[in-house]
């Protein structure tokens, strides 16, 4: 079999003898104790005749040609017939088989079900069409689809042996998709470089999130969530669609501090590191950054989220830090509290638990129509 890989026709289902025996039953009012009478078998014999579970012999081709007023060959090729198509449908049953595996190699078909990525399945040919429809294409080209997910391995490390890099290229598919349902200005370069710099700001309003996501397609960025699959660990992505930069958040954490790290992240990527309409990156923060890109994206969010100001502001208080000094200090630099607690939890200043200080979930504070799969 070769990589590319089409549907087979399923050769049309063919009837054994069993069946024709019952249609001359049928015709002559027979039972079964009739006939097996009349043969000199047993019922149980018969039986397994009649449901194709029992081979037709030479001796019993004879019998049934005499009782029937056939051709001993009649019941042979009969027979012969049904036991090739039975084999063929073995191979079909295999071939199926491993071309499910193949696709479940590469997608995690329950999870995306649970998601309404796709639609649940009767069979196989379901599947099939349903993951064609997914990826816009009239075949599967394995070998292809490989060597599109290869570079999404540099997210991979040896600490983080469950990433699953196909996956994540479907993911990646998945955002695409998503990005032509948006609509946004055309992309403002100014617009944008000037709301990056007053990120913080939007930290600390009531619904700052969405004003944020509000200003971000006034400058002609794309924006939206889209939950990460399992075995991908992806925080948030950058690429281009229609000459429009897209952000997406996954809300893998749910954090206040972690949507707003995530966005100024993407967002230097959009100004510095978007060289051609093909760039993208697809971002995991569970990590260190690899790479001196995704270090300068660090760098911008914690510059922007006012980190040395919170460390500066806190360095005498560390050794006995109380909920009031981390509220005065949100205070003093104009940022959420729960951004001083990630800073610091980040850099194991102190423990990620005391995120529950301020445990807002923030996908319950973005809009719904920024969540198309929520």
């Amino acid at each position: 079999m070769t990589a590319t890989t089409k549907v087979k026709l399923r050769p049309a289902m063919n009837l054994g003898p069993g069946y024709f025996i019952r249609e001359q039953m049928e015709y002559r009012n027979w039972s079964q104790e009739d006939l097996s009478e009349v043969m000199g078998i047993t019922i149980k014999h018969l039986n397994r005749i009649l449901q194709e579970k029992q081979a037709i012999t030479l001796d019993m081709a004879k019998i049934l040609a005499g009782v029937f007023e056939t051709s001993a060959q009649y019941w042979l090729n009969l027979d012969s017939a049904y036991r090739l198509w039975l084999k063929s449908e073995k191979s079909e049953k295999e071939y199926q088989a491993e071309i499910k595996a193949k696709i479940y190699e590469r997608m995690p078909i329950r999870d995306m079900i649970q998601k309404n990525w796709l639609s649940n399945y009767n069979n196989f040919n379901e599947l099939y069409n349903s993951v064609l429809t997914y990826w816009n294409v009239d075949q599967l080209d394995f070998d292809s689809w490989d060597q599109k997910a290869a570079p999404l391995l540099v997210h991979k490390s040896e600490s983080f042996n469950q990433y699953n890099a196909a996956y994540t290229y479907t993911w990646y598919q998945k955002a695409m998709q998503t990005a032509q349902i948006y609509k946004a200005a055309k992309y403002d370069s100014e617009k944008l470089i000037r709301l990056n710099n007053d990120l913080h700001l939007y930290t600390n309003r009531d619904n700052g999130c969405n004003d944020f996501i509000r200003e971000l397609y006034l400058a002609g960025v794309i924006f939206f969530v889209l939950p990460h699959l399992q075995k991908t660990s992806v925080d948030g992505a950058v690429f281009y669609s229609n000459n429009h930069p897209v952000i997406v958040y996954t809300g893998r954490y749910k954090r206040i501090d972690n949507f707003w790290f995530t966005v100024a992240h993407e967002i230097w990527h959009i100004l510095n590191h978007m060289d051609s309409l093909g760039t993208f990156f697809i971002d995991n923060f569970t990590e260190e950054a690899t790479g001196e890109l995704e270090e300068d994206a660090n760098n911008n969010a914690s510059y922007q989220l006012k980190h040395h100001e919170i460390q500066a502001f806190l360095e005498p208080k560390l050794n006995y830090l109380t909920k009031q000094a981390i509220t005065e200090c949100a205070s003093h630099v104009n940022v959420h509290p729960a951004v001083v607690i990630g800073k610091l939890a980040h850099e194991k200043t102190i423990s990620y638990a005391n995120q529950n200080l301020y445990n807002e979930n923030v996908l319950e504070k973005i809009d719904s129509k920024f969540k198309p799969y929520a």
